[in-house]
């Protein structure tokens, strides 16, 4: 327990000192997103938005699906406010797996904390993040409704970003030493993506196999996206028992991934 609380304050330290050094690669990777565009960062707002627009279509229009039978007036809400974390979790773990060697260079040619580049990715991630949730709750106020249980949202994103962040520096390092890790990593996130309750509710799954069951009580992002949704939509929490396990899980990944990050570390340079 000392040596995981020692790694912790080791991590802050370099963040602080560093901090500056973090913030130009925040800003870095805001302006390359969309570097020679004439919209700029006026395609977070356009994004967002042509996704609601589109599922509203989609699921309201053709499929005529109503939202009902989620706790909504409407399935296209319902759908967007599962996809919100889920985009942020599947771009910080994919973006961070490819970091460290797409930015070689800063690796082996200087002297700074590889961790922080990870770090700088997922903030990142979570700036766009930010402004599609904040267009989603204005939508949500003109046309739905809002509750004050939204701001149990911050506790899921808490949750969703420990998990994430772990997850980042585990595929970052291994990416470093097998190239493959990237496709496979993919390919993993799509299979995750449908075995998670984000276009069905997870009360769905009651009518699933027993094997399923168990498993997708197994899977963190399940207590994520739904106490994200359910937030969002005003509807009962995740109970006591599967949001403390999620949140433990969480921290564990986090801190086993930092652990694992650091261990790999030393190798980086002789082989990028």
């Amino acid at each position: 327990m000392s040596c995981i609380r020692d790694d912790v304050v080791r991590l802050t330290r370099k963040l602080l000192s560093h901090r500056n050094l973090l913030k130009n690669l925040i800003l870095r990777d805001l302006k390359h997103r969309y570097v020679g565009s004439i919209g700029g960062f006026l395609w977070s707002v356009v994004h967002p938005l042509v996704l609601l627009i589109s599922y509203t279509f989609m699921f309201g229009v053709v499929f005529g699906m109503k939202g009902d039978q989620f706790g909504t007036s409407g399935f296209a809400i319902f759908a967007v406010c599962g996809l919100l974390p889920w985009f942020l979790f599947n771009d910080t773990v994919v973006r961070n797996c490819s970091v460290i060697a797409d930015n070689a260079p800063l690796i082996t040619k200087t002297v700074i904390p590889a961790e922080i580049l990870p770090i700088s990715i997922t903030i990142s991630v979570l700036v766009h993040h930010l402004i599609g949730l904040a267009i989603v709750l204005i939508v949500m106020i003109a046309f739905y409704s809002i509750h004050l249980a939204a701001a149990w949202i911050l506790l899921y994103m808490v949750m969703l970003l420990l998990f994430a962040q772990g997850l980042g520096w585990i595929a970052a390092g291994l990416h470093v030493f097998v190239r493959d890790t990237i496709q496979a990593l993919q390919v993993l996130m799509l299979l995750w993506f449908f075995f998670t309750p984000i276009l069905y509710s997870k009360e769905m799954l009651n009518h699933a196999p027993r094997a399923i069951q168990v498993l997708a009580r197994l899977n963190p992002m399940a207590v994520v996206v739904s106490g994200y949704r359910y937030s969002l939509l005003g509807l009962p929490q995740p109970t006591l028992l599967e949001t403390t396990a999620s949140f433990a899980t969480s921290a564990l990944i986090f801190i086993i991934g930092a652990i694992l990050f650091r261990q790999a570390k030393p190798g980086f340079a002789d082989v990028l």
